[in-house]
């Protein structure tokens, strides 16, 4: 089968997917329309579109129940959601703008509806986040998080730029030009900075755990040699030969813990900002505290053969955190 017939396919076996998205995009531009002097068409796309969107809920129930990855992303997709909807209004005040059509009432509904999605992003986007399967999720988490906060950070400057639309539009209106091309360049610098900050931090995690599984595998070659040497007891005093293994594991033990609170800074930190209250963390706080339990209890453990649990969840942050690596960022 050529990969065309896979694709069209798998468009054929989905296609009902699209209902729901496209339902949605006409109630909410029925709704623009019921406002003007086409009342008519706008009553028949906004009940038509919920005709259309009722009947695509059976299948997206289908597409999510096939993957229980996908079960768990009922919230961002209503998150998505919102961003349509209030980002609709400003959709049909560009093309206004294109058209040459635009009025002052047009910039005053895009600023409110690009000034609401700026603001309520980054706080729905904790809210939206999947609390299972979280180590598996994690690649999509640290996309999204890129993600929202460029559409964010996107609204924000729109907003910005629909304010000014308003009030200079007819007064002012050759400053305008050198206002939105400052405003597109302010969009660029802030973009770049969003995603070289999530390279960046991933690039650190990458490292750091690296770091903790090597000072694990240290230690658990001691614990491998005491055990073969019979000389693996309680720290108490000993004669002077234990004594010296027993400080040699103690230092290794310690090296692995270090190692350990340098990673948790780093799960703890926020992707997409440095500001805490609108940022997403790279790991949930509840998920860190189980990371760490498993990590410290084969640190502490006294027979290296206990190793497996934790070892498998660094691995997957670092797959999570491999094809964001850049050195140079």
């Amino acid at each position: 089968m050529t990969l065309w017939q896979r694709s069209v396919g798998r468009m054929r076996a989905h296609r009902k997917l699209a209902w729901a998205p496209l339902g949605f995009s006409a109630i909410v531009y029925g709704n623009v329309l019921y406002e003007s002097s086409q009342q008519r068409l706008g009553m028949a796309l906004f009940l038509g579109g919920w005709v259309v969107a009722v009947g695509g809920m059976p299948a997206w129930k289908r597409f999510l129940d096939e993957d229980p990855l996908r079960e768990g992303n009922q919230k961002v997709a209503l998150l998505v959601g919102f961003m349509l909807v209030f980002l609709a209004q400003a959709v049909v005040a560009a093309g206004k703008v294109i058209w040459g059509t635009a009025q002052p009432i047009d910039y005053r509904g895009a600023a409110t509806s690009l000034g609401l999605v700026y603001f309520v992003i980054p706080l729905a986007v904790r809210w939206a986040e999947p609390r299972d399967f979280v180590l598996q999720r994690l690649p999509s988490r640290i996309r999204r998080a890129a993600i929202f906060r460029t559409v964010a950070n996107a609204a924000g400057i729109g907003a910005v730029a629909a304010f000014l639309s308003e009030r200079f539009a007819v007064t002012y209106p050759a400053p305008l030009i050198s206002t939105a091309l400052t405003l597109m360049a302010a969009m660029a610098v802030v973009t770049h900075k969003t995603f070289a900050r999530v390279r960046k931090l991933c690039t650190q995690t990458h490292i750091d755990v690296q770091n903790l599984l090597r000072a694990m595998d240290e230690l658990d070659d001691v614990k491998r040699r005491d055990r073969a040497t019979g000389k693996l007891r309680n720290w108490l005093p000993r004669p002077r030969t234990g004594q010296a293994t027993g400080d040699k594991h103690a230092d290794k033990r310690m090296a692995a813990r270090r190692s350990w609170d340098v990673l948790k800074l780093d799960l703890c930190t926020t992707l997409d900002s440095g500001y805490r209250l609108f940022g997403l963390p790279f790991l949930a706080a509840d998920a860190v505290a189980v990371l760490e339990g498993k990590v410290l209890l084969e640190i502490e453990a006294a027979d290296f053969d206990t190793a497996g649990p934790a070892r498998d969840d660094l691995r997957a942050i670092l797959n999570a955190c491999a094809g964001r690596i850049d050195v140079l960022a």
